[in-house]
């Protein structure tokens, strides 16, 4: 039970964008062995007891729901006096005009509210009017302009005698803390003020170090994300650097040389005495660099990496040390990239969009058989569906932004969420969303049975011969999206598997008639019978490798044979190419037509970031703007699914499919993956010509073993070793 106050600043004024600071001290006779904790704000906190940060958050809402984190205070706590000080920001109401502020991730109502309820075994500790409040003097911030919906940056913070000794006064209680658990909605109007538990454990928290290295120069093993604490001693300025790298744009650059430029967000601090600096907003960094002025000096600097607490299988070896680094650095990238949410990147937006997100989920379920921040992202783009159908495609977000194909990699994520985990629940509490999406699609077909183009961003991928048009495919002055609809398709006969499964056979063969109706349209205007492609406009001026990948992965290439196979050997040349974003489907899409060898390019750029030091993979191929994007981490896939051979067929049935791949220039290999039968063992090697594969599973688990040779075998056995000549 959540028992507590809203409380507030008695002089806030609504819709400012401040930091505020509350506190409360208490005595105990003892340590206690537990100290459960529940907390939220509006619209975020940062929580010390006794000097050490001890929670922040509260997790990100999404428009219909506002959550409070739990955790345990006992660590933190001590015999004798004790202290709760907490940080909380208040940001601009979203529809304030006059306070623009381009946080888009964080709920923002303008008001300035924390609300505090701790056990501590000698009582329990609640915010109140005996708690103290004050203005921050320390920091104020603004939004950085250079940033699209991404974070709050301080603006020359001051510290020691360079700043205001803060005036305390005592809080205000401003409304209690209601949960919709403990009671009904009195009269069905609902409280604004209801929280619910939070659905994702609270995030772990680490400390990383930064070698120094000259010049003021901190540079760490890998990109990381968190808290830098700075401690400052004397009189004067420092400005603080944060980057990525050295250098900006270029796939082909090495990340630690330092001729190059150096540039990044920055925080400038003025102090006269000792200071201990810790932005309150998380900083995404690998270089950091410190400069100063005066007789101000750097006594010490530590940073606290925080994210999902996403345990990672060890003893995975992939048969080269390259490839062992590759998956290293995408385990790490997909790692940057699950905070509260699945994130694009986190230096930049760090939003959840739906293209990144379902691909972050299938990584994610290679790992583990956590489904806890799969299950919120569902939830949360579900909850962002408007009057009409169509999904935001980002989100949660206080900015609303379209792009009309992303709604379909929601139907996606609830597609290959039920294949992995069998949770039918969750898929028929989908179906509604999933119903209004392709209503509001079926309603931009033109008459030819193709999608319109619409008023929203149809971005699609940031492939370079796209590039003047952000993404969009370029059709010239065509009004009609062929890739789109091919993915309609696609997502059609994907739903309508959904469909089936829960019962709905009919809502199942009304999706399959819309698909054959728009693959129908597809064939009859894109086909190219004399370049042997699909075009992506009907004038058949435009070929990208996009095209293909769909129309093989929605079947409508399938109803010809030989044709998908012959449209992927055509595609391979083309110049409209698919990025790092669209390396699972396109791989997907060759190792469908037998074609799989032909991954390797795209394979080898990633392996190639190796030589450029990169430690995360970057958003696309060339010219990225983020150096950490989670949709390029296609290795973990690919060498759990493929090199490993695991797959989950249908977790609803226990059945699985373990077909591993010796000839993709490895000798052996071994590692575990994570399915919806439990976590598989699997280790293969080949000598002398011979392969031996070693699985060991749960024995509930049906299994198909394909061997290099063709044979198939069939075992519910809990280990089980078998050979064949290569």
């Amino acid at each position: 039970m959540f028992r507590s106050a809203w409380i507030t600043h008695p002089d806030a004024v609504y819709s400012d964008n401040r930091i505020y600071w509350f506190r409360k001290t208490f005595t105990l006779s003892k340590t206690p062995g537990k100290a459960p904790v529940n907390l939220s704000a509006e619209a975020r906190y940062k929580l010390f007891i006794n000097g050490r940060r001890a929670a922040f958050g509260p997790c990100r809402p999404s428009g219909e729901e506002k959550y409070y984190d739990s955790f345990d205070a006992a660590p933190y706590l001590k015999e004798g006096e004790n202290e709760l000080f907490c940080e909380v920001l208040q940001l601009a109401d979203n529809g304030d005009m006059t306070k623009p502020c381009n946080v888009y991730g964080v709920r923002r109502t303008g008001n300035l509210l924390l609300a505090v309820e701790m056990d501590c075994g000698e009582g329990v500790i609640r915010t109140d009017d005996s708690w103290e409040t004050a203005p921050s003097p320390t920091a104020s911030f603004a939004p950085h302009t250079g940033f699209a919906g991404a974070a709050v940056f301080e603006e020359d913070a001051k510290g020691g005698a360079c700043a205001k000794p803060a005036e305390w006064v005592g809080a205000k209680i401003a409304a209690r803390v209601d949960s919709p658990r403990e009671q009904p909605y009195p009269w069905g109007i609902v409280n604004p003020m209801f929280v619910i538990p939070r659905r994702i454990p609270m995030l772990y928290q680490k400390d990383v170090p930064f070698a120094e290295s000259g010049d003021g120069f901190f540079i760490a093993e890998e990109l990381t994300f968190g808290f830098p604490r700075f401690t400052f001693k004397g009189k004067g300025h420092a400005r603080v650097t944060y980057a990525e790298s050295f250098g900006s744009g270029g796939e082909k650059r090495d990340r630690l040389d330092r001729s190059l430029s150096f540039g990044g967000v920055y925080d400038e601090i003025d102090a006269d005495g000792t200071f201990v600096y810790e932005p309150f907003w998380p900083r995404c960094a690998r270089i950091i660099r410190i400069e100063t002025e005066g007789n101000l000096s750097l006594a010490s600097f530590a940073f606290t990496e925080i994210g999902y607490p996403l345990t990672v299988p060890e003893g995975c070896d992939f048969g080269s040390e390259t490839d062992n680094r590759l998956w290293k650095i995408s385990v790490a990238t997909l790692m940057r990239c699950m905070q509260e949410s699945y994130e694009d990147c986190p230096y930049y937006e760090q939003l959840q969009y739906a293209m990144d997100t379902s691909l972050q989920m299938l990584f994610n379920y290679q790992l583990t058989d956590d489904d806890a921040l799969a299950r919120k992202a569902i939830r949360d783009f579900r909850l962002s569906q408007r009057a009409d159908g169509l999904l935001s495609s980002r989100y949660p977000t206080v900015e609303a932004q379209y792009i009309p194909s992303f709604s379909f990699y929601y139907i996606f994520m609830v597609s290959e969420h039920y294949k992995r985990f069998g949770d039918l629940a969750l898929v028929r509490e989908n179906l509604r969303a999933i119903d209004g999406v392709l209503e509001w699609f079926e309603g931009t077909l033109d008459e030819s049975g193709l999608l319109r183009r619409t008023m929203y961003w149809d971005f699609v991928d940031w492939a370079t011969a796209w590039g003047r048009s952000a993404g969009e495919p370029v059709t010239g002055e065509e009004p009609c999206k062929a890739i789109v609809s091919a993915m309609y398709v696609w997502i059609l006969r994907r739903a309508a598997e959904l469909a089936d499964v829960c019962g709905r056979t009919s809502a199942g063969a009304e999706y399959r008639a819309r698909a054959d109706r728009t693959e129908a349209a597809v064939e009859s205007l894109c086909w190219d019978e004399e370049k042997g492609l699909y075009a992506d406009e009907i004038r058949h001026d435009y070929f990208s490798q996009h095209m293909q990948v769909w129309c093989v992965l929605s079947g409508i290439a399938g109803k010809h044979e030989g044709r998908s196979r012959r449209i992927m050997e055509n595609a391979l040349p083309l110049g409209t190419r698919c990025t790092f974003a669209y390396a699972y489907f396109w791989f997907r899409a060759l190792e469908e037509v037998g074609l799989y060898g032909e991954t390797a390019e795209m394979m080898n750029r990633l392996r190639g970031l190796l030589d450029l030091n990169c430690t995360t993979i970057p958003e696309t191929p060339d010219a990225p703007r983020s150096d950490c994007h989670a949709w390029g981490a296609i290795a973990i896939y690919e060498f759990a699914a493929v090199v490993l051979g695991v797959r989950t067929v249908s977790a609803a049935e226990k059945k699985l499919r373990i077909a591993p791949r010796p000839d993709v220039g490895r000798d052996h290999a071994e590692g575990t993956v994570y399915t919806g039968c439990g976590p598989v063992r699997v280790r293969w090697t080949v000598e002398n010509g011979l392969f031996t594969l070693t699985v060991r599973s749960s024995p509930d688990a049906e299994k198909e073993i394909v061997l290099p040779d063709g044979r198939t075998e069939v075992t519910r056995e809990a280990e089980v070793t078998v050979k064949a000549k290569l």
